[in-house]
C-alpha cells in the first residue's frame, strides 16, 4: 500500500508540473508573441528594399524557381497581397486550393473555382504552378472528405483515385508545370521499426504500398508534360526517415514508376528540435539527385520561438538575434539548393507574417516565420535571400575558364 501511495503522489506531482508548463506555454503564446509590437528597423528596411531587384528577377537570372505557397482567400481579401506575390516570385503553389477536400468535396462534384483563380493569376504573372497535391492520405488542412477516408473497397477506391487524378491533372494539362502527386507518404519517423515506414491512411490500408506508383502512372497519363514529384517533410536531416525516403524513391524508379523529382519540405521549428546544416542539406540533395531525379525545396519557413523563449514568458527572446538566425537559416537552405545543379529552386511556405501558418494554427503559438512582416516590409531574411540569389546570378553568368593549349 505504501508503494502504491508513493506512486500516486509521484503521478500527482507530474500532473501538476504538466499543468504548470502548459499554463506557462499558454501565457507565453498570448503575451509574448514575437513581433507583437512591430519589428525594429522595418521602415528603413522597406526603403532599402525598394532600391534593389525583385527576388524573382534574380532567380530568373540564376535559372532557378523561387516561389511561394498562396491562399486564394488572402489574394481576394487583401489588396496588398497580390502586388508582392507577383513582384517577388516566379513560382506559385496552391496552399489548399487543389487538395482533395477543397477541389473534390463530394463523390460526384468537383469545385475548381479557387484553383482556377490561382492558375489564372500565375499565368497572368508568368509564374510556374506547382500543383499540390493529388493524393494525400493524411491531409488535415483541409481534412479529406468523409466519403474518401471511410472507403474500404479496394476496387471502388482505386476507381475513385483514378477519376480524381485524371479529372484534376487532366483539367490543368499543359498549364501546371509540376505536381506533388503523393504528399507525405511516410510516417513521422518513417523507418522500418514502424512496419514498412509508410503513413497509414485509406490509400495505404486499402490499396497497399503500390498506391504510390499507381498514382504516378495516373498522373503521367493525365498530363504527360508535367513534372511528377513525391513530397515529404523531415527528410532533409540525415537519419532513418531520409534513408526510408531514399529507399522509396529508389524502389519506385526500379519499378519503372514515372517519378521525375523529389521534394523536400523545410519547416524549421527550433521549438521542436534542430535542423540540418547547410552541408548536410547539400549532401542530401546530391544523394537523391544521384538517383537521376531532380530535387527541390518545396516548403520552406523558419520559426524563431525556442522552448527557452516560451518558458521564460518571452524574457529570453532577443529579436535581433532571432531575426539574424532566421536569415542565416533561409540563406543556408537556399545556398545548399543553388550548389546542386539538379536542384530546381525553393518555394516558401508562405511569404508574409500577416497570416498564420498551419503550424501556428495547430500549436496556437504565434511566430514570425516568413520573410515579409505583417505590413509586407522585408525582414533580414529577405535581404539574405536577395544576397544569396545575387551571388548565384554572378556565378551563373561567369564564363567558363578557358583551357590553355598545350
Amino acid at each position: 500500500m505504501s508503494r502504491l501511495w508513493r506512486l500516486v503522489r509521484i503521478l500527482v506531482r507530474v500532473g501538476l508540473l504538466v499543468l504548470v508548463l502548459s499554463g506557462l506555454i499558454a501565457v507565453g503564446s498570448i503575451y509574448t508573441a514575437p513581433g507583437r509590437g512591430g519589428l525594429a528597423g522595418a521602415q528603413e528596411r522597406a526603403r532599402s528594399w525598394s532600391e534593389g531587384p525583385p527576388l524573382r528577377e534574380l532567380a530568373d537570372r540564376a535559372g532557378v524557381r523561387f516561389g511561394s505557397a498562396v491562399m486564394v482567400r488572402d489574394l481576394r481579401a487583401d489588396a496588398a497581397y497580390a502586388p508582392v506575390l507577383g513582384r517577388e516570385f516566379n513560382s506559385l503553389t496552391p496552399f489548399v486550393e487543389m487538395k482533395w477536400g477543397t477541389i473534390h468535396p463530394e463523390p460526384d462534384r468537383y469545385d475548381f473555382t479557387r484553383a482556377d483563380e490561382l492558375v489564372a493569376f500565375a499565368e497572368a504573372h508568368d509564374m510556374r504552378v506547382r500543383g499540390h497535391t493529388l493524393v494525400y492520405g493524411q491531409c488535415v488542412d483541409p481534412p479529406n472528405p468523409e466519403y474518401l477516408s471511410e472507403m474500404g473497397d479496394p476496387d471502388a477506391l482505386r476507381a475513385l483515385m483514378a477519376d480524381h487524378v485524371r479529372t484534376v491533372a487532366g483539367r490543368y494539362a499543359g498549364r501546371i508545370g509540376a505536381w506533388d502527386v503523393v504528399n507525405e507518404p511516410l510516417l513521422a519517423f518513417g523507418d522500418r521499426s514502424q512496419g514498412d515506414g509508410l503513413s497509414q491512411h485509406v490509400f495505404s490500408r486499402v490499396l497497399g504500398p503500390g498506391y504510390i506508383a499507381e498514382a504516378l502512372h495516373l498522373a503521367r497519363e493525365a498530363d504527360p508534360g508535367a513534372q511528377l514529384f513525391l513530397n515529404e517533410f523531415g527528410a532533409l536531416n540525415p537519419g532513418p526517415k531520409q534513408d526510408r525516403y531514399f529507399q522509396l524513391v529508389r524502389d519506385l524508379l526500379a519499378e519503372g514508376a514515372p517519378l521525375d523529382a523529389v521534394g523536400f519540405q523545410g519547416h524549421i521549428v527550433p521549438l521542436f528540435g534542430g535542423t540540418a546544416s547547410r552541408g548536410e542539406i547539400e549532401a542530401t540533395l546530391r544523394r537523391f539527385a544521384g538517383l537521376g531525379v531532380a530535387v527541390e525545396i518545396t516548403e520552406l519557413n523558419v520559426f524563431t520561438r525556442t522552448l527557452k523563449h516560451v518558458l521564460t514568458l518571452g524574457l529570453a527572446y532577443d529579436e535581433e538575434a532571432e531575426l539574424r538566425r532566421q536569415a542565416e537559416a533561409y540563406a543556408a537552405v537556399t545556398e545548399a539548393c543553388l550548389a546542386v545543379p539538379e536542384c530546381q529552386g525553393v518555394t516558401l511556405w508562405t511569404f508574409t507574417d500577416r497570416y498564420p501558418t498551419t503550424i501556428e494554427t495547430f500549436t496556437h503559438l504565434e511566430d514570425i516565420p516568413l520573410i515579409f512582416d505583417n505590413d509586407y516590409r522585408p525582414k533580414p531574411a529577405a535581404f539574405a535571400l536577395r544576397e544569396t540569389l545575387e551571388d548565384a546570378t554572378r556565378r551563373h553568368r561567369e564564363p567558363e575558364p578557358s583551357v590553355a593549349a598545350e
